[in-house]
């Protein structure tokens, strides 16, 4: 069965942008930072976005095929490791902590109303959609402790990161 977002996944097929997942997995922090198209190819939604209207949507379909796939996780947490070092963190399992002391000078997502915080909605959104419900779960309690022990990020925000949640 051929699945666009499966088979970008898998690196069966590019983006419409022509770039295959092992490209966006790449990208370095200025990348990561600048881009705006990426997001939405490594962690699909059952919603739209208004900044890519190619970003892949999920269904049940792309669901149940992400929960019979642990190759289709693993590479998911590829992509969510990256992420995870760019906003200055690490995971082991799924404990996941700072890797150094942060702070809104060097972590652009502890800033106020900062485009990343959107960024860490979605990746909880398709963390809890794609089988790993867990995990996202545990992301947005440490981005939420983080946030507010180290950031500037307003109430909604928070509501924002739990609501992703809601499956």
């Amino acid at each position: 069965m051929n699945n666009p977002t499966v088979d970008f996944m898998l690196g069966k097929e590019a983006d419409a942008f022509g770039r295959h997942i092992a490209q966006l997995q790449n990208f370095d922090h200025f990348w990561l930072e600048y881009d705006h198209k990426y997001i939405q190819m490594l962690f699909p939604m059952d919603t739209g976005s208004k900044f890519n209207k190619h970003a892949a949507l999920i269904t049940d379909v792309e669901r149940a095929l992400f929960a019979k796939s642990p190759e289709l996780r693993v590479i998911q947490l590829r992509s969510f490791d990256m992420m995870l070092d760019f906003y200055g963190l690490q995971r082991d399992g799924k404990n996941i902590s700072a890797k150094d002391e942060l702070s809104p000078k060097s972590h652009d997502w502890l800033k106020s109303r900062n485009h990343n915080q959107l960024r860490i909605t979605r990746i909880i959104r398709s963390l809890a959609l794609l089988g790993q419900f867990e995990l996202a779960q545990k992301f947005c309690v440490t981005m939420t402790e983080l946030g507010q022990a180290y950031g500037d990020i307003t109430p909604i925000t928070y509501s924002y990161w739990q609501q992703a949640l809601i499956i």
